[in-house]
């Protein structure tokens, strides 16, 4: 199945694009996709670790399985106060 995932800030930088079509296994998890990018791109592998992840902008955790044709962003954390 086919899925949209945005990346943003140094993730951006990391993969040289920030939006990717990517094409995974039904009942793929968040986790699986994690793995799967950084296979695909080297320089995100650690960058991935700590970051929010949304499913059709909500949070998900890396066991949840991805819907079909899905958005997927990760975030990563920001501070500030």
């Amino acid at each position: 199945m086919k899925i949209k995932v945005n990346l943003y800030y140094h993730l951006r930088q990391k993969a040289g694009n920030g939006c990717l079509d990517i094409e995974i296994q039904e009942k793929s998890t968040i986790g699986e996709l994690k793995k799967k990018l950084e296979s695909s791109y080297p320089k995100l592998r650690t960058h991935l670790d700590n970051v929010m992840v949304l499913m059709n902008r909500m949070i998900v955790l890396d066991d949840d399985v991805i819907k079909d044709k899905a958005e997927i962003s990760f975030l990563t954390p920001v501070g500030g106060g």
